[in-house]
């Protein structure tokens, strides 16, 4: 039995993280190889709680330095720390790539397997420069790109996916990452075409054509590629879409949300990839890619636009700026409570990036993120709880923190949730309903009153005295 392990790198930027995660996620689901298969190598700056997303599913997590260019080239050192792990094949993915369907029957161990390039990019011509100012002396044959038109050499490999026989890796290892030194120090082909993003694929291509390493090209299902729209040359339909590479096609929501027109198989791959993320929902891994990839929807739509003006009213309303002390458990990008005089503040989040906005909106206020750690969380007059509870992805962990707001209130605590379970919520794959939040506040036997003070979206807001 072919012994295949896969590889990809994270770095620091969020979106990597979450990219990473759901891929990991996917080839767990469709490949049937065991956790430690997966092995992740993260740049030093790739911080502990990100590392901690990929040790929790139990992949092998390998630090490595930067290379070359520190971007692009970075993947090029994950052959060399895998030379001494056992294998047949190593597949190197890219994170912004997720499996559909098995992928596994579909490699050999006889060849580099990879599919031919997008777009030409480099052209032909410049290709041909390069190698020919390399050394090349043979040429692989001419063959269309994927998306079309145009044509690029065999051998030239979309960057997002390479299949590594063992026997190749030392050559590729110690080839690759000469080739792309090279070509850093000679970039005015690339630079001419302002294609310098692509160095590490082409120096792949020198590799293998330089070496006369033995290759084969995958169909289009393997590496299907969905944010713009093109011919897929290479399609087989034989056999389904393997794996999805998506590039920027990630939403608001976290969702793959194609660029380019869709034939029905590909909706379908799509709409499973989707399936997927949503039943991996994480929330300190989604906020984090959210308030970096799109901040200026933020916490959401609770604290844009309406709501945010009448939640500001609310808590005025609610004397907030005459509290002693305030404990906002899900303090977000501070949208709504940005522009208040509040005395003793101290925000509550899962999201380092949401406390980073946060703590730059208002660096006067405390914050720190919300952990098991509990105990240490001073009790304040004033505790808020705004649009977290409908997030929580699990009935304990809604009860969890509904507990901690209760319990860390002195006087009075200002929290909002579902009362009732809504067609809109079911269909949201990041909210989530468990029973009358009402009933839930009732349960702690904290506070003597419970009162109903106001509604905003879906949710209902609860006024609850110690």
């Amino acid at each position: 039995m072919t012994q295949v392990i896969f590889s990809f790198v994270v770095d620091a930027q969020p979106h990597f993280t979450y990219q990473g995660y759901h891929l990991a996620r996917s080839i767990l689901e469709h490949s049937g190889v065991n956790a430690g298969a997966i092995h992740v190598h993260v740049t030093p700056e790739v911080n502990e709680s990100a590392r901690a997303a990929f040790t929790g599913l139990g992949c092998s997590v390998i630090e490595i330095a930067r290379f070359g260019d520190g971007q692009y080239c970075n993947k090029i050192l994950q052959l060399s720390h895998l030379q001494d792990t056992n294998f047949d094949l190593a597949v190197l993915l890219d994170t912004d790539t997720i499996l559909t369907a098995n992928i596994i029957p579909h490699l050999r161990t006889d060849a580099v397997q990879g599919k031919i390039v997008d777009l030409p990019n480099p052209t032909l011509a410049t290709l041909q420069e390069i190698g020919a100012r390399a050394g090349v002396s043979q040429f692989p044959n001419v063959v269309p790109v994927d998306a079309g038109p145009g044509e690029t050499f065999a051998g030239n490999y979309n960057g997002g996916f390479y299949v590594i026989p063992k026997s190749y890796t030392a050559t590729i290892a110690t080839e690759w990452r000469r080739w792309a030194l090279w070509l850093l120090d000679n970039p005015g082909p690339l630079r001419r075409e302002n294609k310098e993003g692509h160095v590490d694929q082409v120096a792949m291509w020198l590799t293998l054509t330089a070496n006369r390493l033995a290759t084969a090209a995958v169909p289009s299902n393997l590496n299907y590629y969905v944010h713009f729209t093109g011919q897929h040359h290479y399609y087989s339909p034989d056999i389904p879409i393997c794996m999805l590479h998506y590039h920027d096609s990630l939403n608001v929501l976290g969702l793959i949300e194609p660029r380019g027109a869709l034939t029905d198989g590909a909706a379908r791959a799509v709409a499973l990839a989707n399936s997927q993320i949503a039943r991996g929902f994480d929330n300190r891994i989604f906020w984090n890619f959210r308030y970096q990839k799109y901040p200026e929807r933020g916490s959401g739509v609770g604290s844009r636009d309406e709501p945010l003006q009448y939640k500001r009213a609310l808590l005025e309303s609610e004397g907030i700026e005459s509290s002693a002390s305030v404990l906002d458990i899900g303090s977000g990008d501070l949208e709504v409570l940005r522009p208040f005089k509040i005395r003793q503040y101290l925000g509550l989040d899962v999201s380092e990036n949401a406390i980073s906005v946060a703590s730059a909106a208002r660096p006067d206020w405390s914050f720190r993120l919300l952990s098991e750690a509990v105990d240490a969380i001073p009790a304040a007059d004033l505790v808020l709880c705004l649009e977290v509870l409908i997030h929580q992805t699990d009935r304990a962990s809604y009860l969890r923190l509904i507990e901690l707001a209760a319990a860390k209130t002195l006087t009075k605590l200002i929290v909002s949730g579902y009362d009732r379970e809504e067609p809109q919520i079911l269909a949201n794959h990041m909210t989530h309903y468990y029973e009358p939040l009402v009933e839930s506040l009732a349960h702690t036997k904290r506070f003597r009153s419970i009162e109903e003070i106001g509604a905003h979206t879906s949710v209902k807001v609860y006024r609850c005295c110690v």
